[in-house]
């Protein structure tokens, strides 16, 4: 009696440990320490080791651009394309909207990467080209990790390159341009002589108002009011005899942008299911 109850607990136990390993574990996010960095492993292809070194990769891609870069793997797209798949991640964790998703879509078997604020600058079109051919050989192998890994390094190299002269981004839906504008900045020399120009002007008129109000001070009666208080009022009318107003149309520079004031780099962006600019791309395997 006792070794078949014994015998039941333990086919009991079997049977628990079968149906809770039958059922696939829920990847965990990698966060960095600021969350400007992710990795998220739902199709479960990425080791631990992987998983952290891809999240070393987007943490230094966040550091040196203040963006954010989140890295995922899906094997259920959702009915969604790789493109709508990344931006929707991206947009449901994103704060400023700046930086990009690296996807790895084993649904649709491409790879992709979302791109948005400057990095849209930085990535133009014939560069995520050079990206998306360089991973493809790492995608056709099955190397996940290459996969991904490549597409941050690539990423990283034209980071510091920088946004290249005459680059604009071109909205697919609307047909316009906006060319990218460099944040204005002031270099050191120029920082500092400016403030040695201020501070001469504040000493030259501090000692020329001080020399003007040293006076000697009046006695009591030296000074009477009623001697030296006048006061006269008179009428003035002024007429209105004619008016003349000039007008001349100034007509707006449009052409500091180049030759025809056409862009030298082309990024093509569109507007994303939850209302933001973004640009990117991807491929096949």
């Amino acid at each position: 009696m006792i070794r078949k109850r014994l015998f039941c607990r333990a086919l009991a136990c079997t049977l628990l440990a079968a149906a809770l390993y039958s059922f696939p574990s829920c990847a965990a996010i990698r966060y960095s320490t600021d969350n400007t960095a992710s990795v998220e492993d739902m199709a479960g292809v990425l080791t631990d080791t992987e998983e952290e070194a891809l999240l070393e990769q987007a943490t230094e891609l966040a550091e040196m651009t203040g963006m954010e870069f989140r890295v995922v793997t899906t094997d259920d797209a959702e009915g969604k394309s790789a493109g709508s798949y990344a931006e929707d991640y991206f947009e449901a964790l994103a704060e400023d909207f700046a930086g990009g998703c690296y996807l790895l879509d084993l649904d649709n078997r491409e790879y992709y990467v979302a791109t948005y604020g400057d990095l849209r600058y930085i990535l133009t079109d014939d560069r995520i080209d050079t990206l998306v051919s360089n991973a493809g050989s790492y995608a056709r192998n099955g190397d996940w990790e290459g996969t991904l890994s490549s597409m941050m390094s690539d990423t990283k190299t034209y980071i510091n390159d920088g946004v290249q002269e005459g680059t604009a981004l071109y909205d697919v839906e609307t047909g316009t341009y906006t060319f990218y504008e460099p944040p204005k900045s002031i270099s050191p020399f120029e920082a500092l002589m400016s403030a040695g120009v201020g501070l001469l002007g504040f000493l030259s008129m501090f000692m020329t108002t001080k020399r003007r109000y040293q006076m000697k001070v009046p006695e009591k009666n030296d000074y009477k009011v009623q001697d030296n208080v006048h006061l006269n009022l008179r009428v003035k009318q002024d007429n209105l005899i004619n008016r003349h107003v000039s007008r001349r149309l100034i007509p707006r520079d449009n052409d500091h942008h180049g030759s025809g004031g056409g862009p030298s780099h082309i990024s093509s962006v569109h507007t994303t299911s939850g209302g933001h600019s973004a640009g990117g791309g991807g491929g096949k395997f």
